[in-house]
């Protein structure tokens, strides 16, 4: 996600994006790879910035670009969680499945958007409960 994030501004190619991403997240919390969530944040970053310069062109961001960034909170919380212990560790799990549910909404939000049906988008969540 290099070049083609910051021109990913139709909503399809940032469903696109983002949907990979989730399923990296996904991935990296069922092995407790905060390296792995780390660099997913990064692309997303890409996203979250192309929006923010889109925004300051005049257009709106779209469902597709508060999925980006509730996404990225959630991976950046729970890469922070899996390095700490304790109350900070249950206190930063909680900030990230309170990310990963406001992922849900913006995704189906996203989904919407571009016509297509929208989907549970649970997986997030279900694997930062199981941490």
């Amino acid at each position: 996600m290099t070049a083609s994030a910051e021109t990913a501004a139709r909503p399809e190619d940032v469903f696109r994006k983002v949907s990979t991403a989730e399923a990296s997240v996904v991935r990296a919390l069922g092995r407790r790879d905060s390296n792995a969530l780390a660099k997913t944040v990064g692309e997303l970053g890409q996203l979250i910035d192309a929006a923010l310069k889109r925004r300051e062109q005049g257009q709106e961001a779209t469902a597709c670009d508060m999925a980006a960034h509730s996404l990225a909170f959630a991976a950046v919380s729970a890469a922070e969680g899996l390095s700490n212990q304790g109350e900070g560790r249950r206190v930063l799990f909680q900030d990230a499945i309170s990310a990963a549910a406001d992922f849900r909404q913006d995704v189906r939000a996203c989904e919407k958007l571009i016509g297509r049906n929208t989907s549970s988008h649970t997986s997030v969540e279900k694997a930062l409960r199981a941490l």
